[in-house]
């Protein structure tokens, strides 16, 4: 695979101002939920589906607000760092980076 495509999701992470880490740490979280729902008898939801899912349990825990939130207590802004569509394009196009 080409670098500059091999990249494409690193360089979206610093064009949004987005920490790559914090990519790799949803698609971690992402495969254990696969792994675990697949070891049972569950089917896992595909990626987008459990994006929206995963999102919204971490809004709803109470210390991010939509639209006012930050993954750095101490950081000078509290706004929102990214959007949900751009984080997944950011996430998919890791993950298939990550296969490849």
């Amino acid at each position: 695979m080409p670098p500059d495509i091999e990249n494409e999701w690193i360089t979206l992470c610093s064009r949004y101002g987005l920490d790559a880490v914090e990519v790799q740490i949803v698609s971690e979280r992402y495969d254990m939920y696969k792994d675990y729902t697949s070891s049972g008898t569950g089917k896992a939801l595909p990626l987008a589906r459990w994006y929206k899912w995963y999102r919204i349990e971490k809004l709803s825990e109470g210390h991010a607000a939509i639209g006012d939130c930050s993954v750095d207590p101490e950081a000078i802004s509290r706004k929102q760092v990214l959007g949900e569509a751009d984080f997944l394009q950011i996430l998919e196009l890791y993950r298939n980076t990550e296969r490849e």
